[in-house]
């Protein structure tokens, strides 16, 4: 089974919209991981992942400013738009697929609040939460200096970094 999670309701296929990371190409991405699908449920000025597979095999999510889950998916809805099956795809890296054509989807399923379904999936030990205060301040003002550094290369992303992100810069 794979995923595909967005913001976007009653999609009748995933288009080929986003930019792969091996070819440059034009792709429809998917995953067998239900968790990464699940962070992928946010708006695009909202397109702050901090998440990755660990040597545990499991997810873990980073909160770089405080409340950052919370923030990103609390209350919000979400889609996860479903293929049985892999055929026609390629798995580009461990849980990624990929198709250089639009993807026509089996089915999907609504989350009604993403931030209570990331929870409930962190209960059954699918992703670890490190929580901002619970990460080194020193680790944390480096991602923060680093945003605000490069803060004009995302003109979308900017009033994000700016609204979350300004309070915890160095002056």
């Amino acid at each position: 089974m794979l995923y595909h999670g967005s913001y976007i309701k009653e999609l009748p296929y995933i288009a080929t919209n986003a930019k792969s990371h091996f070819t440059g190409k034009q792709v429809a991405y998917f995953t067998s991981d239900r968790v990464y699908a699940l962070v992928c449920c946010r708006l695009p000025e909202e397109n702050f992942v901090t998440m990755g597979i660990r040597e545990d095999g499991k997810q873990h999510y980073f909160e770089r400013f405080p409340n950052q889950l919370i923030t990103l998916y609390k209350g919000k809805k979400g889609f996860l738009y479903i293929l049985d099956s892999n055929e026609g795809l390629v798995n580009t890296k461990n849980r990624t697929w990929e198709s250089n054509v639009n993807v026509y989807v089996d089915r999907y399923e609504i989350v009604d609040d993403v931030y209570e379904e990331i929870k409930k999936e962190e209960e059954k030990g699918n992703i670890v939460i490190h929580k901002y205060e619970e990460i080194d301040p020193d680790e944390q003002k480096i991602h923060a200096n680093h945003i605000r550094d490069t803060i004009d290369d995302n003109k979308i992303m900017k009033p994000f970094y700016l609204k979350h992100f300004s309070s915890l810069w160095d002056e």
